[in-house]
């Protein structure tokens, strides 16, 4: 049969509280007893040795009755039986010499009623009382007044066969002559400790029940708190197993479970992301794919088609025929571009981000120049103003090759969309932070802002009805991004419809020279 955990949790703390009542019950128990037998031998033998004076000069006076007075005395004020032996293992005198048993089999004791009534017993009646006692008793009470003859004390707990009861027998000498020596047994029964005793074990059964009781109902209240969270988690981690990563937990405390619970929350958050990554992931690959197939079609198509009007002799005028050719040419410079520029985006994706160690010093001024130099024709065709400004002594660190295809391809941008005497601003300047600013601004008529965050991804364009009247592929502001990642940069794109873009990218203080 299964358990859940809180039945085994409440089982193992109710065994925890049932073993600690017990060993307290056995604790307490012994240290009471312990102290108690202690205590009485003690207290005994004290007396014992009290008596041990009168007792001798009782028998010097050879006054029995007298004698008897003084033990009954004592028997009833310590509530301890008094057996007084001679040097020669001889019952002298008892304060408990005369018993019967009753209708319940109980000892009576009838020595101080016999003793007022007829006086002190003679010899033979100490006698026979001392022959109710059987051969093995005999035997040990006689080891014991051996030992107290030579002087010793004795105390014990033993059962008295004629008493029919667990005692405390204690023996003390005392002194007859210069060379005898007689002995003093005193003898208390345990019945009064051991309703005492029972008493105590009662009370602590009825406080172990109630604290069994109260533990029962804390522990299923505690249990209740500490199942309570894991039985949330159990239920979380069966929901991200279906799927679902967007239930948290709500974790309270620092203990174990809490960390076990924001490990959890921690958990389903990350593979949250992961999911949501892996579906945007499979979205632009789909999108990829697609966009990739679109745009090698397309060029495809037109060279096959010029191609087949040509190997068919369809065209024959050699005019025509130079423009087919040069169609198919410029078609397969495209495709050519197309391909060297995915095969950067590859290239770009699986580097890792740039190290000092991998990196040199440029003059990002000088970059700028050069590159505004190579676009200059350009810039005379498209009557296009190209304006530089930037600190000659910014120097940044990276890869050359990237950073001039980087400015290229933002330029080229600008130029591709800037008006007829329109103006391209490119500039570098160190902010106060200690990082440098490069901006790439133009007039062309921009970007609406809901377009922004896409237009880093390939083959996207803004203006889908100007794909084929402005040349490019769509890909150099993904390539543009990755340039960007590797360096440890950051972008930043500004745009008003109608009034031009400006592209900010942010170079790191570690990144400058």
């Amino acid at each position: 049969m299964k358990k859940s955990l809180s039945t085994r949790l409440m089982y193992s703390f109710m065994t925890i509280v049932i073993i600690i009542v017990v060993g307290i019950t056995a604790g307490i128990s012994y240290l009471i007893a312990d102290y108690f037998f202690k205590i009485k031998e003690q207290e005994l033998a004290e007396k014992g040795n009290e008596m041990g004076e009168t007792i001798e000069a009782f028998i010097r006076l050879d006054d029995r009755d007298m004698l008897y007075r003084y033990i009954l005395a004592v028997d009833r004020l310590v509530g301890a039986r008094i057996w007084l032996f001679d040097d020669n293992y001889e019952l002298l005198a008892a304060s408990y010499y005369d018993a019967e048993t009753d209708a319940k089999g109980n000892l009576v004791d009838n020595s101080l009623k016999n003793y007022l009534k007829n006086g002190a017993p003679s010899q033979a009646s100490l006698q026979q009382s001392a022959q109710k006692l059987n051969q093995d008793i005999k035997y040990r009470i006689k080891v014991i007044l051996r030992d107290i003859y030579a002087g010793n004390s004795f105390k014990s707990q033993i059962y008295h066969p004629y008493y029919k009861e667990q005692v405390i027998l204690v023996g003390v000498p005392y002194t007859i002559s210069a060379e005898k020596k007689g002995a003093i047994l005193m003898i208390e029964p345990l019945s009064g400790f051991e309703k005492f005793l029972r008493n105590v074990y009662i009370y602590i059964m009825i406080v172990g029940i109630i604290a069994i009781i109260v533990s029962l109902f804390l522990v299923k209240r505690l249990s209740g708190l500490i199942i309570r969270p894991v039985l949330d988690m159990k239920n979380n981690a069966q929901a991200m197993a279906q799927g679902d990563y967007s239930r948290r937990l709500d974790v309270k405390g620092d203990d174990e479970i809490a960390e076990l619970g924001d490990a959890l929350n921690s958990l389903g958050k990350d593979l949250d992301a992961y999911i949501a990554k892996m579906e945007r992931t499979e979205k632009i690959r789909r999108d990829f794919v697609a966009n990739v197939s679109h745009e090698l079609r397309t060029p495809i198509t037109i060279i096959r088609g010029y191609n087949e009007a040509i190997c068919d002799g369809m065209v024959t005028d050699p005019d025509v025929l130079a423009r087919y050719r040069g169609l198919i040419n410029e078609e397969t410079v495209r495709l050519e571009r197309m391909v060297r520029e995915l095969l950067d985006i590859s290239r770009l994706e699986s580097s890792d981000p740039l190290t000092v160690n991998n990196m040199d010093e440029l003059p990002l001024a000088g970059i700028i120049r050069n590159v505004a130099e190579k676009l200059a024709v350009r810039c005379v065709k498209n009557n296009v103003t190209f304006t530089v400004h930037a600190d000659d002594t910014i120097k940044i660190l990276g890869d050359g090759d990237q950073m001039v295809q980087l400015i290229m391809i933002l330029c080229d941008n600008a130029l591709k969309y800037s008006p007829k005497n329109g103006t391209v601003s490119i500039g570098a300047n160190k902010l106060e932070d200690g990082s440098v600013l490069l901006t790439v601004a133009d007039q062309g008529r921009g970007i609406p802002e809901a377009d922004i965050p896409f237009i880093w991804e390939r083959f996207y364009k803004v203006d889908k009805s100007h794909c084929r009247t402005v040349p490019g592929t769509g890909l150099g502001l993904a390539i543009a991004k990755e340039i960007i990642r590797v360096h440890g940069a950051s972008a930043e794109v500004t745009s008003k419809c109608g009034s031009g873009t400006t592209f900010e990218i942010k170079f790191p203080k570690d990144k400058v020279v």
